[in-house]
């Protein structure tokens, strides 16, 4: 019975720990794409949003698509689009500086 309550407590901790993780991640995505679908179009838009300087010819705020990663939606890129991605508070062990 004491091993159960301690197994059941560390299970809940990790899953707990794992939720709270998936609470915090979410991605930012920009995806670029053509006006109309026009691969010869003079206007790309920023998530839907034409990309245009200000008028003090500087480049725009640029806004990302904010996706939430609990829901575990797929990241799709549409035909003629150029998407970038970033995950935050995203562990990856591979892409990490070798420690001596």
């Amino acid at each position: 019975m004491l091993i159960c309550f301690f197994m059941f407590a560390f299970l809940y901790k990790s899953y707990a720990s794992v939720m709270n993780l998936m609470d915090s991640l979410r991605r930012e995505e920009y995806h670029l794409t053509p006006k109309d679908g026009n691969i010869q179009s003079d206007i790309v838009l920023l998530n839907g949003t034409p990309l245009e300087l200000t008028k003090s010819k500087e480049i725009p705020e640029l806004k990302p698509k904010i996706i939430d990663a609990s829901s575990s939606s797929p990241i799709k890129v549409a035909p003629h689009s150029i998407v970038f991605v970033q995950i935050n508070n995203f562990n990856a062990p591979a892409c990490a500086p070798p420690t001596k």
